[in-house]
């Protein structure tokens, strides 16, 4: 579970007081180095340079992200004067040594004051529980519609709130706020005690209530009334249950997929886990790696969706380090994004040519860091969905599954704990296609699966492996539970009622079930789950049998 906003806000306000203590402990030795500047017979005056450069370097991306922008400011001005010395085949003459003394030792003053800002929360951290269940609440004068969308949503578990008058919907939404408002759109202007109740459920930051419209026709002015609205949906009467609750599952998505996962890498520890409790605070998870020769093992057992790559690193810099993780195929996609106080704009192309995604230039605001971080995070995991999931139910490809089915048997073949394949076909699905066409036929087998994914757990293995036939793994189940699991599944399909062409139509599936011999191959285990599914057939369909 995520840490709550109230503990990382006291982590982050407690970092920031150690950091304070380890500037004005680090202090003395960077003025001390210095000031052996200004002995003109110092052979190792390069050496010294480097080593003041690199600590202003650090101080510079790091002070202003501790509210401290102006001493930030600063450090940044010396190592660009230190970066000039290093062309200078002589070294700077006694007196630019001793301006640059004074600098160092007016600087001093800003770290022994307090910081001019203390962090604040960005947003409320997202809660790991989640269900597909929906509160619907539907607002319509005549009360049909309520009654549809109650019958249609009961096999999916959504609960189904109907209002007819304003008043009503007033108390209702006074006493629970719907995740979804299904309004039925008026014939004459929305009045304004509505349009207030609308804007109030809109308006949550935290939760918005998701706005669908029902209307009696289709043009560009009800689309438009829609949308000023804040509906996310507009759908004709007579309304399509069925193509309601898709929407509602793919909106309910979006809550249920795990939370971005984000690699920090950078030798600069107060500073890296500063960002670490900002992204955690945003609703991602983080983790930290300080040591660049320990990154490959952090990517291993993390991971992640994007890498945040420090590029001015001792012993290894970011890019090289970039060009290491892109040497695997399987991090080729993960965005990395590089953090550097360095202003160049040269350096920052460099950068980027070596294997890097983005720049982002230190000192960087929280809200700033967390916005771009979660943008690239989520523009990842849709590219990666897009490459293992197929496009119509959200379900994983033929090919994916497969390969899951076969990590699952391994898995249970090293705990010894029972495993079960299903393979699960729609019954009479061509009828379905001739009749009614494949637009309808589509939204069947989307709805079959959004059940699919709403009845079984997390921890389950769930794919489209072809038209209209699936293939489930589950683990630690047994054959027994899995029947009764896939028997009120099966139950809560055929309930489901379907409409086109204004005829309702129910369907039904058949699905074959068998315990996995860890012994033999995915594609054996496939083929005996396939026998079963076939016998369901042969018995008369709508029913499931065990291999």
């Amino acid at each position: 579970m995520p840490a709550s906003p109230q503990h990382i806000q006291q982590q982050l306000e407690a970092l920031q007081h150690r950091y304070l203590k380890r500037l004005q402990q680090d202090w003395p030795e960077i003025t001390a180095m210095a000031s052996q500047l200004l002995d003109t017979n110092a052979q190792n005056w390069q050496d010294i340079v480097k080593g003041l450069k690199f600590r202003f370097h650090t101080l510079a991306g790091s002070a202003g992200t501790f509210g401290m922008p102006e001493l930030g400011q600063q450090a940044k001005a010396l190592e660009m004067e230190l970066d000039a010395w290093l062309d200078l085949k002589q070294g700077p003459d006694i007196e630019r040594k001793q301006h640059f003394l004074n600098m160092v030792q007016e600087l001093s003053n800003y770290s022994i004051s307090e910081p001019q800002t203390t962090p604040t929360p960005l947003f409320q951290s997202l809660d790991d529980e989640f269900t597909r269940k929906a509160q619907i609440l539907v607002f319509s004068k005549d009360g049909e519609l309520g009654k549809q969308l109650t019958k249609a949503m009961d096999p999916f578990g959504h609960q189904v709130v109907s209002c007819q008058q304003l008043e009503e919907l007033q108390k209702t939404v006074a006493v629970q706020k719907p995740d979804i408002l299904v309004l039925d759109m008026p014939h004459n202007r929305l009045p304004d005690a509505l349009k207030k109740v609308l804007s109030q459920l809109l308006a949550d930051e935290q939760q918005p209530t998701v706005l669908f419209t029902v209307g009696e026709k289709e043009s560009f002015t009800h689309y438009l009334a829609a949308v000023r609205l804040g509906a996310v949906g507009y759908f004709m009467k007579p309304v399509d249950a069925a193509a309601i609750e898709l929407r509602i599952q793919r909106l309910l998505a979006q809550r249920q997929q795990p939370r971005f996962r984000i690699l920090i890498v950078d030798d600069d520890v107060m500073l890296a886990e500063h960002y670490r409790l900002i992204i955690e605070q945003a609703g991602m998870e983080a983790k930290v790696v300080n040591d660049p020769t320990k990154m490959l093992i952090g990517l291993q057992g993390f991971q992640p969706d994007v890498i945040l790559l420090d590029v001015n690193m001792p012993d290894c810099t970011g890019p090289e380090l970039a060009q290491i993780i892109r040497f695997k195929d399987e991090w080729l996609g993960v965005p990395i994004v590089y953090l550097s106080s360095e202003t160049d704009s040269q350096r920052q192309l460099d950068a980027l040519v070596k294997a890097g995604d983005d720049f982002i230039s230190k000192p960087i605001t929280d809200q700033a860091l967390a916005v771009t971080v979660f943008a690239r995070a989520q523009r990842a995991r849709q590219l990666a969905e897009m490459m293992t999931r197929d496009s119509l139910t959200g379900l994983l490809q033929h090919a994916t599954v497969k390969e899951r089915l076969g990590d699952e048997i391994a898995k249970a073949k090293r705990s010894k704990q029972e495993l079960i394949v299903v393979m699960l076909d729609l019954d009479h699905f061509k009828r379905v296609n001739d009749q009614y066409g494949h637009l309808v036929g589509d939204q069947v087998i989307s709805s079959l699966a959004n059940l699919l994914q709403q009845k079984l757990r997390k921890t389950d293995v769930i794919g489209r492996y072809g038209g209209e036939e699936f293939l489930l793994a589950l683990p630690d189940c047994s054959l027994k539970k899995a029947k009764t699991i896939l028997d009120g599944i099966r139950e809560s399909f055929q309930a489901i009622p379907f409409s086109a062409q204004d005829k309702p139509f129910q369907c039904t599936f058949s699905a074959g079930l068998a315990r996995v011999d860890t012994s033999q191959s995915a594609d054996e285990n496939i083929d005996r789950a396939d026998q079963a599914l076939y016998q369901a057939k042969h018995n008369g369909r709508n029913r499931v049998e065990l291999a």
